[in-house]
C-alpha cells in the first residue's frame, strides 16, 4: 500500500519509507492512499480471540505487501502480549483501556509495536532519538529494551 502527506505534496511512499521516514519532506504526515474496511471491526470484542489477532487484521491489508502476514502475527504476538480490555460503560459507551502494558502508558502500545517492526525492517542499525517530560520515556525504554538493531536515547529536560 502506498501513503502520501496529508499536506499538498503528491509524492507517494512505501510503508517501510513512510516508517523510516516518519514525517514527510513537506512537513507532513503520512496517511494511507485508502484504508480497508472489514465487517468484522464492528464486534471486534467478540470477533477476535485477541488484541494481537484484531491488530493483524486491521494492519495486514496497509502493510501489505511489504511486512508478510505470518511476520506481522509475530510482531503482534510479541508487541501485544498484554491485555487491553474494551469496557462497557454504558449501551452505547465503550471504552478501550490501553494502560496495562509495562508502564501502564497507553504508549506502550505504540511503542512496543514500532520497536518491533523498525527492527523487522532494519537493514541496518537504527538509533531513536526521544525527548520527553513524561510518561514517554518510560513506554520507549520497556518497548524498545533489548529489541535488535534499534538503540534509542531518552532526554529528559531538567
Amino acid at each position: 500500500m502506498q501513503y502520501r502527506s496529508l499536506s499538498p505534496c503528491n509524492a507517494e511512499v512505501s510503508f517501510s519509507e513512510a516508517v523510516i521516514q516518519g514525517q514527510a519532506s513537506d512537513g507532513g504526515l503520512f496517511f494511507p492512499l485508502n484504508i480497508p474496511y472489514d465487517q468484522r471491526y464492528r464486534d471486534f470484542n467478540k470477533c477476535f480471540e485477541s488484541p494481537s489477532e484484531l491488530a493483524t487484521s486491521l494492519l495486514a491489508p496497509m502493510l501489505s505487501p511489504e511486512i508478510d502476514s505470518q511476520v506481522l502475527r509475530q510482531i503482534c504476538d510479541d508487541a501485544f502480549n498484554f491485555d487491553f480490555p474494551l469496557i462497557q460503560l454504558d449501551q452505547n459507551l465503550w471504552v478501550l483501556e490501553l494502560f496495562h502494558g509495562p508502564s501502564a502508558a497507553f504508549k506502550d502500545v505504540g511503542a512496543r509495536f514500532l520497536s518491533r517492526l523498525l527492527s523487522q525492517l532494519g537493514r541496518n542499525k537504527i538509533t531513536i532519538l526521544v525527548a520527553t517530560s513524561g510518561d514517554t520515556g518510560g513506554a520507549v525504554a520497556a518497548g524498545f529494551h533489548n529489541i535488535p538493531n534499534v538503540e534509542v536515547v531518552i532526554l529528559y529536560p531538567k
